[in-house]
């Protein structure tokens, strides 16, 4: 004997509701088709499960011998779909990378709260937001951390953090006695901003703010020495102004650090 586990599942609920139409709302279909399963696992079983009149529902001797050991079928089927679940996840890791750029405080975080989650995980920083991006796209990655905004239309997202802009400049450029800087005030200097990797749509979008704003002297690095390095060679070397983001604990942050810079 063969037995359909929907219909199995049709015949708990309409014994704990006692009702057909409370059933099929239960399991979200309408009651001529709950009616044609029961009567087919009736069928399949060798005796009715249920005495139906026009305004009540009861289980026969038979309904009620079957219930609870229905019940168990199904719980055991639940379980056998957890376990391949289980077995299907240790098998197929959820792949998540994040770029090098965020702060590697929050970095370490993130690692620490993806370590702790009830699955398999493999954990990995290929660099540029643009690469997560393109990992991501690819399939490569499941889940990225990068900076906004993504330039991809198919890519959906969620803040997990913000941190300020920032001007770092050299321990002894005028600038550097000013606990705040207005954009106007970089007007007659040589801005230096890194092209090459964190995220080219962010930076592209700060150099059409920056010439609205006046600021037109931009000086674009090409990453030869890794973007971080080059910037601080022209804040040190040439006096220039580099923008950046607000977060020590960044690998940019620590770069521009006192007393070097400011």
């Amino acid at each position: 004997m063969e037995i359909d586990f929907t219909r199995l599942r049709y015949f708990v609920a309409v014994a704990e509701e006692l009702h057909f139409k409370r059933a099929a709302d239960r399991l979200m279909i309408t009651p001529p088709p709950l009616s044609k399963k029961i009567k087919l696992l009736e069928r399949e079983l060798g005796g009715e499960l249920f005495e139906r009149t026009y305004h009540d529902v009861r289980l026969t001797p038979l309904g009620r011998q079957l219930l609870e050991p229905a019940r168990d079928i199904l719980r055991r089927v639940e379980e056998l779909k957890a376990t391949a679940s289980r077995i299907t996840q240790a098998s197929n890791p959820v792949r998540i990378g994040a770029t090098a750029y965020a702060p590697s405080d929050f970095l370490a975080r993130f690692e620490q709260a993806v370590a702790g989650l009830a699955m398999t995980t493999e954990f990995n920083v290929p660099g540029s937001a643009a690469e997560v991006i393109a990992k991501l796209v690819s399939g490569h990655l499941d889940l990225g951390l990068i900076h906004l905004p993504a330039a991809d239309k198919r890519i959906r997202h969620r803040v997990v953090a913000t941190y300020p802009g920032a001007a770092a400049v050299r321990f002894d450029d005028p600038l550097a006695a000013n606990d705040l800087i207005a954009i106007e005030d970089l007007r007659e200097r040589d801005v230096v901003i890194d092209f090459a990797r964190p995220n080219p749509v962010v930076l592209a979008q700060m150099a059409r703010g920056l010439n609205e704003r006046g600021i037109t002297r931009i000086v674009r690095t090409v990453g030869q020495l890794g973007g971080e390095l080059e910037m601080a060679s022209h804040v040190f070397n040439r006096y220039l102004v580099a923008l950046v983001s607000y977060a020590p604990a960044s690998t940019l942050g620590r770069i521009f650090s006192p007393p070097e810079f400011k």
